[in-house]
């Protein structure tokens, strides 16, 4: 099943996202731990696209037997890096744990002048959910 959203450019936009792919991974038979893992990742980075990147966001949700993939696209050029926060520092983490839960994640690079990103990671689920 594939399925798309436009994000609107700001923090509000975030938890209707969040609350579209939750609705979208449970139709699919994804629920529990994997389902709250999931959800936290796209918040993460829709958060991000938001708060850094230029409109328009879109929002994809790709879910098959083995695997839920997310990607989210924008205008900006600059590519997520993993940082190392300090403890008491209030942002910086959504890379990492985009990298620390997913299956794998990336950056697709385009010449598109519309989505020239794309940040996409996938989780397994082929391992968790039922037959």
């Amino acid at each position: 099943m594939k399925h798309a959203l436009a994000i609107p450019p700001e923090f509000g936009a975030v938890a209707p996202a969040r609350r579209w792919a939750a609705g979208h991974l449970r139709s699919a038979g994804v629920d529990g731990h994997l389902l709250d893992v999931l959800v936290l990742l796209v918040s993460e980075v829709v958060t991000n696209a938001v708060a850094h990147a230029s409109p328009p966001v879109h929002l994809r949700l790709e879910i098959t037997d083995a695997v839920a993939r997310v990607e989210v696209s924008d205008r900006a050029r600059e590519v997520p890096v993993i940082r190392r926060p300090a403890p008491t520092q209030g942002g910086g983490r959504g890379v990492g744990l985009v990298d620390m839960l997913s299956t794998r994640w990336g950056v697709i690079e385009s010449a598109d002048e519309d989505a020239p990103k794309t940040v996409w990671f996938e989780v397994a689920l082929e391992d968790v959910r039922p037959d």
